[in-house]
């Protein structure tokens, strides 16, 4: 055999590997497409292209390896990244958002967390979910989601509290409705009742009555976290004088949904219990996913407290509060 033949030879052998290399990229560009932007299983993936599953994992596993395919984890200019996964993996979280804004500006800060707790709901939530709202200040004078928001039911929990600004939980509730089309379930309470005689009257309201059953089938819910003091907690504005200092004297720190806890997190029984409407704590507890949300440094204690508690599993705050949380945390 010639030079001239074992060179063609050589040719041919290596065009033969070429095409191999091109087959095997474009057979893992398959599986990688079906997989990543079809949402296909990889059950499925097999049967489409005559292989067994197990070659369709090795094939995305060197879809990987080869960088066919990357894997880049974004989040929001406005979101910090190593302040939420710290406050997350202490306290067990499934969701933690820690947005970057101007301490110096409370009306700026509220705006901005709010906008971040928009933002996640309408990342985690389906047209299959009920979603519970609360009395909060963040979602309270937002525009609507401007992305629009799932068709879902949106349910009241908590009273409503008088503002100078007309704000209120209805207002909010009607809000995400508007974005996304689904039913909107309504009551028409305070949060707080003034006396002892008026509880009862308002759950016997026939929208009380049906927003209390829909409470057992939330999945999601979006809730305030309040410290106990003035301009912290719309649940401390609303109550007296003598209530709040009973409170304070019993050593409430906190307050969530109406709940409120000791810098433990302990829940504390106080004479506000049986005046407040809205959703119980063992029906609280029961929601899959619940979403404190704050802002305002001075809420540190508190915010630690609703996190010990367990009575929220996910958080949207800003940064220096997520410091302050953080660096009194044991």
């Amino acid at each position: 055999m010639s030079d001239t033949d074992d060179g063609a030879d050589l040719q041919k052998v290596d065009g033969r590997r070429l095409r191999g290399k091109q087959s095997q990229m474009l057979l893992m560009a398959a599986v990688a497409r079906r997989y990543y932007l079809q949402e296909r299983s990889r059950v499925q993936i097999a049967e489409e292209l005559g292989l067994s599953r197990f070659q369709v994992g090795r094939l995305l596993e060197r879809s990987r390896e080869t960088g066919l395919v990357r894997i880049e984890i974004g989040l929001p200019d406005d979101l910090e990244m190593d302040l939420s996964v710290q406050l997350q993996d202490r306290f067990g979280l499934r969701y933690c958002a820690v947005t970057q804004a101007p301490a110096d500006s409370p009306e700026l800060l509220r705006g901005i967390v709010g906008q971040a707790a928009t933002s996640l709901l309408q990342e985690i939530v389906t047209d299959r979910d009920v979603v519970g709202i609360s009395s909060t200040r963040t979602l309270m004078g937002l525009p609507d989601p401007p992305g629009g928001f799932s068709r879902c039911a949106v349910v009241q929990i908590t009273g409503a509290v008088s503002r100078i600004d007309a704000w209120d939980v209805m207002e909010a509730v009607r809000r995400f409705t508007r974005a996304g089309g689904g039913p909107a379930y309504l009551y028409y309470a305070p949060m707080v009742c003034p006396s002892d005689s008026g509880p009862e009257i308002y759950r016997k309201q026939p929208d009380f009555v049906r927003c209390q059953q829909l409470f057992r089938e939330l999945t999601v819910c979006a809730i305030g976290i309040g410290a106990w003091g003035d301009g912290l907690s719309t649940v401390y504005e609303a109550a007296s004088a003598r209530d709040r200092e009973t409170a304070r004297e019993l050593g409430v720190c906190a307050e969530v949904v109406g709940h409120l806890l000791d810098d433990r997190g302990r829940k504390v029984q106080t004479p506000l219990d049986e005046r407040m409407i809205g959703i119980s704590e063992a029906e609280l507890r029961s929601v899959p996913t619940r979403i404190g949300i704050a802002f305002d440094v001075r809420k540190s204690d508190a915010v630690r407290a609703a996190l010990t508690s367990g009575l929220i599993n996910g958080i949207v705050i800003d940064h220096d509060l997520a410091e302050a949380v953080l660096l009194g945390a044991p």
